[in-house]
């Protein structure tokens, strides 16, 4: 079913898209991603919403020197295996997401959206940009216990994964940094106002760079919105688009 995206969410040249037409895993592909979802489980126990929420909001109550009004700055986290549904639409109806290459979580909150596409996809890099220095720290140590276990889990399960993505945080603006290294890039973007929309479908990334937002799509002619489907998250329901870079 086509249906016509609300009007403030056109890009300037339109197409129609698929919407609300979700794709079913296969048996295989569900015990697959369950399997993976237990152990993204275990890599972040220590770490629950609640400490990331805390982080942010202490962080936002003292420092003065963030632009970003204090609404695109609000706290939310991507569910796992919402997000391994989106990934594997996007294997089964658009040509697959490519071996290797750099994925970007833009405001990657305590990381575990980075951590989740490393589980997901057999990504080379995996990459978050904060600007907060609270989620940042937490991300760090996300990665440090990636680093010390997820190798093992990738030793015993070898039909899940092959190799252990590196994953790198930032702490900084992401409008600051070089993206062009990017075959795939998320934001969490159900807080983010028009204009950081218009400034993220502005960057030059390459042709075919998979993108994926919430909420918002990127108003940009140079991405083909694909598809948008709700799913669960932290918050509450989302709707997620997923784009391409013509």
């Amino acid at each position: 079913m086509i249906n016509i995206p609300a009007t403030e969410n056109l890009p300037a040249a339109f197409e129609s898209y698929r919407t609300e037409d979700p794709y079913i895993l296969s048996e295989e592909e569900r015990l697959n991603l369950l399997r993976k979802f237990h152990i993204y489980e275990q890599l972040i126990e220590e770490f629950p919403v609640s400490i990331g929420k805390e982080a942010s909001r202490k962080e936002r109550d003292t420092r003065v020197d963030i632009l970003q009004s204090e609404s695109t700055l609000t706290y939310g986290e991507v569910e796992f295996i919402s997000m391994g549904e989106v990934f594997e639409t996007i294997k089964a109806r658009y040509g697959g997401i490519p071996e290797g290459g750099c994925f970007y979580d833009l405001g990657s909150g305590t990381g575990k959206g980075v951590l989740t596409a490393a589980l997901l996809h057999s990504f080379n890099q995996c990459k978050g940009i904060e600007i907060l220095q609270g989620l940042y720290q937490i991300s760090s140590q996300i990665k440090e216990k990636y680093d010390l276990e997820f190798l093992h889990f990738v030793q015993e399960n070898p039909d899940l994964w092959t190799k252990a993505p590196e994953i790198t945080f930032y702490c900084g603006d992401f409008f600051e940094n070089n993206l062009s290294d990017a075959s795939f890039i998320f934001a969490n973007s159900t807080c983010f106002s028009m204009d950081m929309m218009r400034r993220i479908g502005s960057f030059p990334f390459k042709p075919g760079t998979i993108g994926v937002t919430f909420t918002k799509s990127l108003p940009a002619e140079s991405w083909e919105i694909l598809e948008s489907i709700k799913k669960n998250m932290s918050w509450g329901e989302a709707t997620v688009y997923i784009h391409r870079k013509k």
